[in-house]
């Protein structure tokens, strides 16, 4: 029996692969690409800026999708909701904002030949905020990072809530991993419409970040840059399915 959380997780690893043809064919428009009011509105509002602020925001919202008929929520989905963010936190800040000084990428970046183009200038963020520019070096993908990382960890726990025709493609679906999570009734006109605005809500956000993933797939950073990128934004979301507590119906 297929589970459909294995086809989301590989849709990710399977859309760079894909990407890499049309990379060593239009990487050389990104220029042009990135001035585009939509390629701004992503970078500015989707993911450099609030990516983090909207992930949180989405990812305990969709922890009321486990309310019970009481409005209750299970003690054991709230410590898995704690781990899950506390240890994707964990991996971000590491890799991207802080390890006792620079974050772990540019600590790689630099050591491969990085540097701001304003002298005495030693971090990335600090050389753009004074009108610099952070060149050289290899750059792994943060945006990589964080859009794999957060699409998969909303997925995870809005697959369990979806409706899913049954053996539409000859064989069933399960709709979550495990199969025996925890199911959820709606027992008010109230607790559906919030139901249907945090599911609403979750798959705008999910398809803005695939948007920007298939941008910077074909348009941005070098393949070896990516495949960093990859593997690292994989690291939380392999391990959902191992942080997983069984609940009770």
């Amino acid at each position: 029996m297929a589970n459909l959380w294995s086809y989301v997780f590989w849709l990710y690893p399977i859309v760079f692969v894909c990407s890499i043809p049309l990379t060593l064919l239009l990487k050389q428009y990104n220029s042009i690409i990135a001035p585009w009011l939509f390629v701004r509105f992503l970078e500015q509002f989707i993911v450099r800026n609030l990516g983090y602020t909207w992930l949180t925001l989405l990812f305990w919202s969709n922890l009321l999708l486990y309310r019970n008929s009481t409005g209750g929520i299970d003690k054991r989905v709230w410590i898995r909701y704690g781990k899950v963010y506390l240890i994707n936190t964990i991996v971000i800040v590491l890799l991207m904002e802080w390890f006792f000084g620079s974050p772990i990428f540019e600590r790689i970046s630099v050591m491969s030949g990085a540097h701001c183009t304003i002298d005495g200038i030693y971090r990335e963020y600090a050389c753009e905020n004074v009108g610099g520019e952070w060149i050289g070096g290899f750059d792994s993908s943060s945006h990589y990072l964080f859009l794999i990382s957060s699409s998969l960890l909303i997925w995870y726990e809005l697959i369990n809530h979806l409706k899913f025709p049954v053996n539409y493609l000859s064989f069933d679906i399960e709709r979550g991993f495990p199969n025996d999570r925890q199911s959820v009734i709606t027992t008010t006109t109230a607790q559906s419409k919030i139901r249907s605005g945090i599911i609403i809500a979750s798959l705008v956000f999910i398809s803005l970040w695939f948007c920007s993933y298939l941008i910077t797939s074909i348009f941005f950073h070098t393949i070896p840059e990516k495949i960093v990128g990859l593997f690292c934004g994989l690291i939380v979301p392999s391990l959902l399915p191992l942080l997983e507590i069984p609940v009770d119906n």
